[in-house]
């Protein structure tokens, strides 16, 4: 007597347990779903001062403000540039504009502008 019960325990749990969607098959056009789909971070803008450039590497260190968009608060930190001949626009010690996508640590600068 005591298996129906059992049985019928787990066909509950069965039907009662939480259906995830695939991402890949939902309907962007789904209410409240815009934007949902895109999960690549937006280019964040920045600006700080140049304090190394290693043309061997294509990387630039930079001392820059907080940056809201992606979250930073204002640090110092190396970034890969691509192209790399954006290092040539810049000297240490220039204060900069600059464009980067975010990655994290693998974060790159994608343009740099003397600031005005």
């Amino acid at each position: 007597m005591k298996k129906p019960c059992i049985t019928l325990a787990i066909a509950a749990a069965l039907f009662t347990a939480p259906v995830f969607a695939n991402p890949q098959q939902m309907d962007p056009n789904m209410p409240g779903m815009s934007g949902m789909h895109d999960t690549k971070p937006a280019d964040a803008q920045g600006t700080g001062t140049v304090k190394a450039i290693d043309t061997a590497k294509g990387t630039i260190t930079l001392q820059h403000e907080a940056i809201a968009a992606v979250g930073w608060p204002a640090m110092t930190m190396t970034f890969k540039a691509d192209p790399p001949a954006l290092l040539q626009k810049v000297k240490v010690g220039d204060k900069v504009q600059f464009t980067l996508h975010p990655a994290g640590m693998a974060s790159t600068v994608t343009s740099i502008t003397p600031a005005q």
